[in-house]
This record gives C-alpha cells, sequence and structure tokens, in this order.
C-alpha cells in the first residue's frame, strides 16, 4: 500500500471525506485512554465503556460519561458570545482552515457542472462551522457551505437539502455554472441539533445541553480524570476506586439520575452503539448513513479519512460493503504503523485489489 497521496489521482472524482476524533486532537482529546485492562492493553473510550457496561459498576458507568461529556463535548457546545479561543485550540481551527482552503481549489478545478464533496465528521465538536465561518467573514472562502438546513430565524435540518445547488448566471442569462459547494454531515448527530415538534432545528447559538457539575461531583471527576490517565493502572484500580472512594456517596450525592436525564437529551450516537432517544433523530441518523451508502456507489467516487477509527461498526460495515463498486477507491490515514496494521486486519478479506484501499 502505497505511503503517498496524489492530488491529481482524486479531483475529479466524486469526492468524500469521513474524519474522526482524530483530526480535531489538540481541540479536544482524542477517545484513547492511559489506564488498560488486565491483559496490558490500553483501553479506548468505547471499550472502556462496554466493559463497564457488562457488570454492576453503574457508578463507575456514570463517571465515565460525566468524564466524557465534560471533556468531549462540552467544550463543542455552541455558546453566545463567543470566547476567544486559546492558543493551542486556534492552531487546530488553522489547520482546519487550511483543509477547507486547499479543498475548495480543488473543487474550482473539477467540471463546471461537479463542483461538489461530502464531508462527514462523526466529532461533536464544532470545527468545520467554526472554520468555514471565519473564513467567508474573511472573504477568503467563495463556496456553499451546506449542513442541511434551511430556513431563516428557525432554520431545519433534513438531508434533502444536501441536494440542493446554488447557480450562478450572467446578468443577461448568457452563462450559467455552479458554485462549489461543501456538504457537512454528522452521522452522529450533532451538539446544534434540537428538537422541535417532529423537526430537527439548527441552532448554531447556544446550547440547550450544558450539563453543570458542583464541587463534589468535580472531586469525583477529578481522581477519576487521575486514573484513567495513569498508564500504570487497569481496571482492577477502576474497581478498588469504586469501592474505596465511591463507596463513601451515594447514589443521590453523584446525582446520576439528574445527569442522565440531562444527558440522553443531546441528539448525539454514543461510542457505545446507543441509539437516539428520540425517533425524529434516529431516522436523520440513517438518513446520513444512506447519503454515505449512496455516494460510495456512483461511479468514480473516492473516500479519503482521517483521525477515524472505524469503531463505528455500522460505518465499517457500509464502507466493506461499498467496496464491491469497482471505481471505488478509498484512503485511509493512520497515525502509525500499529494503526495501519489494525485498518489491514479491518478491511481485510474485502480488498478486491491493491489500487482499492490504501492506506
Amino acid at each position: 500500500m502505497p505511503d503517498k497521496f496524489n492530488l491529481y489521482d482524486v479531483y475529479e472524482q466524486n469526492l468524500n471525506f469521513l474524519f474522526g476524533a482524530g483530526a480535531s486532537y489538540g481541540f479536544l482529546p482524542t477517545l484513547a485512554l492511559n489506564i488498560k485492562d488486565r491483559e496490558g492493553t490500553h483501553y479506548t473510550f468505547e471499550t472502556l465503556a462496554k466493559e463497564l457496561d457488562k457488570g454492576s459498576t453503574r457508578d463507575l458507568y456514570t463517571l465515565l460519561f460525566m468524564y466524557y461529556f465534560k471533556k468531549c463535548i462540552n467544550t463543542g457546545l455552541p455558546r453566545l458570545p463567543m470566547a476567544p479561543h486559546p492558543p493551542y485550540r486556534a492552531k487546530v481551527l488553522k489547520e482546519y482552515k487550511i483543509f477547507l482552503k486547499t479543498l475548495l481549489s480543488v473543487l474550482e478545478k473539477q467540471n463546471r457542472n461537479d463542483k461538489k464533496c461530502n464531508i462527514y465528521t462523526t466529532n461533536y465538536d464544532n470545527c468545520f462551522e467554526l472554520s468555514a465561518d471565519s473564513l467567508m467573514t474573511e472573504q477568503a472562502l467563495n463556496c456553499a457551505i451546506n449542513d442541511g438546513s434551511s430556513g431563516f430565524q428557525q432554520r431545519k435540518f433534513h438531508t434533502k437539502n444536501f441536494n440542493n445547488r446554488v447557480l450562478q448566471k450572467g446578468i443577461f442569462d448568457k452563462h450559467a455554472e455552479y458554485i462549489p459547494q461543501i456538504n457537512i454531515l454528522h452521522p452522529h448527530g450533532s451538539v446544534y441539533w434540537h428538537k422541535i415538534d417532529k423537526n430537527i432545528a439548527v441552532n448554531y447559538g447556544h446550547s440547550p445541553y450544558d450539563i453543570i457539575f458542583d464541587s463534589e461531583q468535580e472531586k469525583l471527576l477529578k481522581a477519576f480524570e487521575e486514573l484513567l490517565d495513569d498508564k500504570n493502572r487497569n481496571i482492577n484500580d477502576l474497581i478498588e476506586f469504586e469501592k474505596d472512594e465511591l463507596g463513601l456517596w451515594d447514589w443521590s450525592t453523584l446525582q446520576a439520575d439528574t445527569f442522565w436525564e440531562k444527558y440522553k437529551e443531546i441528539p448525539i450516537v454514543n461510542p457505545t452503539k446507543w441509539k437516539f432517544h428520540e425517533t425524529v433523530f434516529e431516522e436523520a441518523y440513517y438518513q446520513i448513513l444512506r447519503h454515505l451508502s449512496f455516494e460510495l456507489e456512483r461511479p468514480n467516487s473516492v473516500l479519503i479519512t482521517f483521525g477515524f477509527s472505524f469503531a463505528d461498526e455500522h460505518i465499517l460495515h457500509l464502507v466493506q460493503r461499498s467496496l464491491s463498486n469497482p471505481s471505488l477507491t478509498v484512503y485511509v490515514s493512520c497515525f502509525n504503523e500499529g494503526e495501519k496494521r489494525e485498518m489491514q486486519n479491518k478491511f481485510k478479506g474485502v480488498m478486491v485489489n491493491k489500487n482499492r484501499t490504501k492506506s
């Protein structure tokens, strides 16, 4: 498998991108943890959550999701007024802006009736939206950014909106062409979504999903986080922590019921294969997956993944099935050799030829 990527191989293709948590590293943490299982393998958030969900460790399970909200969701929630981003987050947003500007330069070279691509991101952060908005403010991005919503005072989401295009005509209609368009789709849901009647409204202002932890919860979360960050600890230490530390607390002090009531309102797919708790959000989830499937079935399609572990089995199986399309090429960006081997194992048996899947 080649380790170099050539833009000339893809710029005339039906372009699709799949971004995962690794793409926003520095803005938000990845789902990798330092704590290990009993065999010495480092947990990820997904694998630890599945492990804790097996037993009677409901307090640890709740703490893990409290930690997940605080570290991986809370920072990406929309808030007004917007506070300046610290330097390490600003650096990540700068990389997103470079990507969008590069992508636009590629789209502008496409056929006048094409000039479109899809970005699927499983992240809950707002890096794409913030970066695109910043570039538009700077007048450095002359294209349509389509998030699937339409409306004015109340924007509503529907996947059919991704089929909309903007046609630019001359003043006397003597010429017309599509302006470049970048579709941004959130297959794991979005913190910008909330339910209104039977519709999904999109709000980039203030989030209704704020969860505030009191001083006692913060104290527990700090001790819990120290365990997760310690490379010398394993699952047995977590069990001991539950006995020694959490044993001093009761369920009401942890305020678990209140936390779960608020957390379940957030319209996201959790890393533990949870489903949405509202039918309208679940329908959107499957519509976006169908959109991805249809795009990968198109002739001369390309899928480029970055920072995505394929831990979501729905998306993994969808991409595996799509490889039956002989004109589809999948590029998987790997962080290191270990991840490359893991990806090769996940796609073992479905790579029809050496040009089909590249990493």
